[in-house]
């Protein structure tokens, strides 16, 4: 009867480390964000971080790891009454994980003057001036694993910046479950409608340009009246 508990233990305790784990460092997350964001200028309109079920990553592998370690000791702990030496395992393993994750952290975020992604929790951001940025991307990565259905095959997803000299700038990583694919087209969405936007300013501004210099022409040309015109008169020969 114990074995059963245990066997039916270990799964649940596993997805619950999970998903503790992703509740935490949600929260620990916004409140980072709130007070220091991306972006830094302006407020982040759009962000988006690189989920657990991220495929090919390995630190979310380290990650992931670290939880069924947690949700294994616990399960053990609790459900098969090894003790609880295990159970403080299992938290010592879960801190562990959630450490692991806010030092590892991947996000982007976008405002309406920069895009800003930073890789780890204390290494400096980077962004990029949405003034530069010519075209914006989703690409979409399918991990290996052919012998699963397509569908359910573990899928990564970024965004990807070119700029107006050619050159290719890749956000961070994220899976494409659980709503990561949507969060990463709704990111380059409006990324795109701030391009748009500074595109639109600068043919205005071109065209504002172009009208002010024609004008100038036309001012200098103003034909004269003949009234205003200097008049010769031949001289008159003595006699």
């Amino acid at each position: 009867m114990a074995l059963e508990a245990v066997h039916i233990g270990i799964p649940v305790a596993i997805a619950a480390a999970a998903a503790l784990e992703q509740l935490a460092a949600a929260g620990l997350r916004a409140l980072l964000l709130a007070r220091t964001p991306l972006t830094a200028d302006l407020p982040d309109s759009r962000a988006y971080h690189r989920q657990l079920l991220t495929p090919h990553e390995p630190q979310m592998l380290s990650l992931g790891a670290l939880l069924v370690g947690a949700g294994l000791a616990f399960a053990l702990g609790v459900a098969g009454g090894w003790g609880w030496g295990w159970v403080l395992l299992a938290a010592l393993l879960w801190i562990a994980a959630l450490a692991w994750d806010m030092r590892h952290w991947e996000r982007a975020a976008a405002s309406v003057k920069f895009v800003a992604w930073r890789r780890g929790w204390k290494r400096s951001a980077r962004r990029l001036a949405i003034s530069e940025v010519n075209e914006v991307h989703v690409v979409e990565k399918v991990g290996g694993w052919n012998w699963m259905p397509q569908f359910l095959r573990p899928t990564a997803c970024y965004v990807a910046l070119v700029r107006h000299d050619g050159s290719v700038v890749k956000l961070p990583r994220t899976g494409t479950w659980l709503g990561g694919l949507a969060r990463v087209e709704n990111f380059a969405s409006f990324v795109r409608m701030q391009v748009d936007i500074v595109s639109d300013t600068r043919k205005r501004v071109a065209a504002d340009k172009r009208r002010s210099a024609r004008r100038a022409v036309r001012e200098t040309l103003q034909p004269v009246h003949p009234s205003a015109r200097q008049q010769g008169f031949p001289l008159q020969g003595g006699g």
